[in-house]
C-alpha cells in the first residue's frame, strides 16, 4: 500500500512540475478561447466551418502539450522550426474558420510562449512578429482597416507581456538549475573536506601512536639479548600505547558523533609527553601564563600540533631532549611550541603531517612556523586566536 501511495504522489508531482504546467497552460488557454466563442455563439459546432474549427483547435491543443524541456534538449533546431511552423499553419486555420470572434485571439499566446522557449532570440522574434502580422491580416480581411488599427494597438501590450513573462520564467528556471548545480558542488566539496579531515585525524592520531609503538618494539628487540628486563618494559609500554591508541580512536569517533568536551589540554599534553620520556628524547612540558579555557576545536588542534611535533622528534630528530611549551601570555592568542636539540631538518616545509597541520590551523585563523633555531635543533610553533 505504501508503495502504491508513493507512486501516486510521485506521479502527481511529475504531473504538476514545470513541463506539465506548460502543457496544461497551452491546452487551457486554447480551451478558454473556444469556450468564450461557443458561449457567445460565435462558432456553430454543428456547421461544417464550426466542425473544422473545432478539429483544428483539438489538433493545435494536442500538439501543444509536448514536453518542452525534452523537446528543446533532444530535437534539433530545424525540427523545432518545422513543429512551430505546423502549429502556425493550424493557428492560421483556426483564425480563418473562427473569424477571430469573441476571445479566439487567446490561442496565439501559447504559441508565442513556445517560440520564445524553443527558439533563439532572433528566430523567436521573427516567429512572434509573423504571428502578430497573421492576426492583423485576418482581422483586416474580415473587419476592415479600422478594426486592424484597433487590434494592432490592443494586441501589442499582450504580446509584449507574454514574451517578457516567458523570458523571466526561463531565466528563473536557468537560475534554479544553476543553484541546484552549485548546491550539489558544495555538497561534494563538503564530503571531500570531511574526508580530508578524517584522513588528518587518522594520520595525526594513529600515526603518533604507531610511531611510538615502533620505537618501543625496536628498542626491545635491540636490548633483548643484553637487558631482557628493560626489553620487557619496552614491550609493556608498547602494549599500553596500543591500548591508548584504541582509546584515542574511540575518542575521535565520539567527537565526530557528538559534541563531547575532552579532558583538559594540559593533562592530555602531559600524558602525551610521558609516552616518549625514557625512550629516545626526554620530553618535558612547561606552561607559560595563566591557563584558560579554549574552544574545543582550538584545544584539539593544539593537541594534534604537539602530537605531530613529538612524532617528528621520534622519527627524524635524533634528539636527547624535547620541550613542549604551552603559552597563554598573549590574551588574544595561544601558542604551542615543540623544540628539540636534534639535528634539525633540511626542508622544514616537507611532509604530509605538516601540510595537514597547516590546513587545520589556517582554518582557525592561525599560522604555523617551522624552523631550525640558531643554537641547533628544530622548532615547531603554532599560534591560534583564542
Amino acid at each position: 500500500m505504501a508503495v502504491v501511495e508513493w507512486a501516486m504522489i510521485s506521479s502527481a508531482k511529475r504531473f504538476f512540475d514545470l513541463r506539465c504546467a506548460a502543457s496544461l497552460a497551452f491546452a487551457a488557454t486554447v480551451a478558454l478561447g473556444y469556450l468564450s466563442a461557443l458561449w457567445d455563439r460565435a462558432i456553430d459546432p454543428f456547421s461544417r466551418v464550426g466542425i473544422t474549427c473545432l478539429v483544428l483547435g483539438a489538433i493545435y491543443a494536442l500538439a501543444g502539450t509536448i514536453d518542452y524541456p525534452y523537446f528543446k534538449g533532444r530535437v534539433s533546431g530545424p525540427w523545432r522550426a518545422i513543429y512551430l511552423g505546423f502549429q502556425g499553419i493550424v493557428l492560421f486555420g483556426i483564425f480563418l474558420t473562427s473569424r477571430l470572434s469573441s476571445q479566439m485571439s487567446l490561442c496565439a499566446y501559447p504559441l508565442v510562449a513556445a517560440m520564445v522557449t524553443l527558439l533563439g532570440p532572433a528566430a523567436a522574434t521573427l516567429g512572434v512578429v509573423l504571428v502578430y502580422v497573421m492576426i492583423l491580416a485576418v482581422e483586416g480581411f474580415y473587419y476592415g482597416s479600422d478594426a486592424l488599427v484597433r487590434w494592432s494597438i490592443s494586441m501589442l501590450p499582450a504580446f509584449g507581456f507574454v514574451v517578457i513573462f516567458t523570458r523571466i520564467a526561463l531565466r528563473e528556471k536557468a537560475a534554479r538549475a544553476h543553484a541546484e548545480s552549485l548546491s550539489a558542488e558544495v555538497e561534494k566539496l563538503a564530503v571531500i573536506q570531511e574526508r580530508n579531515r578524517l584522513a588528518r585525524e587518522i594520520h595525526d592520531g594513529l600515526g603518533h601512536f604507531l610511531t611510538t609503538i615502533h620505537v618501543q618494539l625496536e628498542a626491545a628487540r635491540t636490548i633483548h639479548s643484553t637487558d631482557p628486563s628493560r626489553a620487557l618494559e619496552a614491550v609493556a609500554k608498547a602494549q599500553v600505547l596500543a591500548r591508548d591508541a584504541l582509546i584515542e580512536v574511540r575518542r575521535s569517533v565520539g567527537a565526530i558523533q557528538a559534541d563531547v568536551r575532552p579532558a583538559p589540554l594540559a593533562g592530555r599534553l602531559r600524558d602525551l609527553a610521558s609516552t616518549t620520556d625514557g625512550w629516545g628524547a626526554a620530553v618535558s612540558l612547561e606552561t607559560l601564563g595563566e591557563v584558560r579555557d579554549l574552544a574545543t576545536d582550538t584545544e584539539h588542534t593544539l593537541f594534534r600540533t604537539v602530537q605531530e611535533g613529538l612524532t617528528n622528534v621520534r622519527k627524524h630528530a635524533c634528539a636527547r631532549t624535547a620541550v613542549v611549551t604551552l603559552d597563554y601570555r598573549d590574551p588574544g592568542r595561544v601558542f604551542v611550541r615543540v623544540t628539540d636539540d636534534g639535528r634539525g631538518v633540511v626542508n622544514a616545509n616537507s611532509g604530509h603531517g605538516l601540510a595537514g597541520l597547516r590546513e587545520r590551523i589556517s582554518a582557525l585563523g592561525g599560522r604555523v612556523v617551522v624552523e631550525n633555531p640558531p643554537g641547533g635543533g628544530f622548532r615547531l610553533q603554532a599560534e591560534i586566536p583564542a
